[in-house]
């Protein structure tokens, strides 16, 4: 593929994936399915797909833009509890999303390279979901815990502490994890193997 048709390939991608990552944040259950209390997203997907296609960069640049729509959905219409609480903080909001697309370009692209397809590539990619997923979810504990560890009882209830917060935050994400992880880890090598040979033709 040669330079003006890589760029023109990369610009088209990025625009057609940025647009489905709004479409998902601000339509009612695409992009956030809400059951029971818990809501659990399908964007993760669009950034690991287009950390896949695009590389570690546009990864990082879709990674980005979901974080900043969920920033605004946190402040117009949040999906559950757990979003208005978390989602007003910018770096939770955007420094997991963004993260996931790095993650999962850098598991992809930069470990054996040359090897995009095949048997190989079908592995690289499933790990490349799996933990871009799980990279989202650990963040959003991590900086959970650092940003709210001294008013644990009031983020999820009197008999959480400091000590005991992300214990209490995993269970609380743990289906999400759990969802989310399975369903990256399925789709990613799905979509992924005909779209990099889709860029190969």
């Amino acid at each position: 593929m040669n330079r003006t048709r890589s760029k023109a390939y990369r610009i088209s991608t990025l625009g057609l994936l940025t647009a489905l990552i709004i479409v998902q944040s601000f339509v009612p259950m695409i992009g956030y399915i809400s059951f029971g209390g818990v809501s659990i997203t399908t964007i993760h997907l669009t950034v690991i797909i287009g950390a896949v296609m695009l590389g570690t960069s546009g990864g990082a640049e879709l990674g980005l833009i979901w974080g900043i729509t969920s920033l605004i959905v946190a402040f117009t219409r949040p999906a559950d509890p757990l979003s208005l609480l978390l989602f007003h903080n910018p770096i939770i909001a955007i420094v997991p999303r963004l993260m996931t697309g790095v993650v999962a370009g850098l598991i992809f692209n930069q470990i054996r390279p040359g090897m995009r397809t095949g048997t190989v590539g079908t592995i690289k990619m499933i790990f490349a979901g799996i933990a871009g997923a799980l990279t989202n979810t650990l963040l959003v504990i991590a900086f959970t815990w650092l940003f709210y560890a001294s008013k644990a009882a009031t983020l999820v209830g009197n008999g959480a502490s400091s000590a005991n917060l992300g214990w209490i935050m995993i269970a609380m994400l743990g289906v999400n994890a759990i969802a989310e992880a399975i369903a990256a880890g399925i789709v990613t090598p799905l979509l992924g193997q005909a779209l990099v040979r889709f860029r190969r033709d």
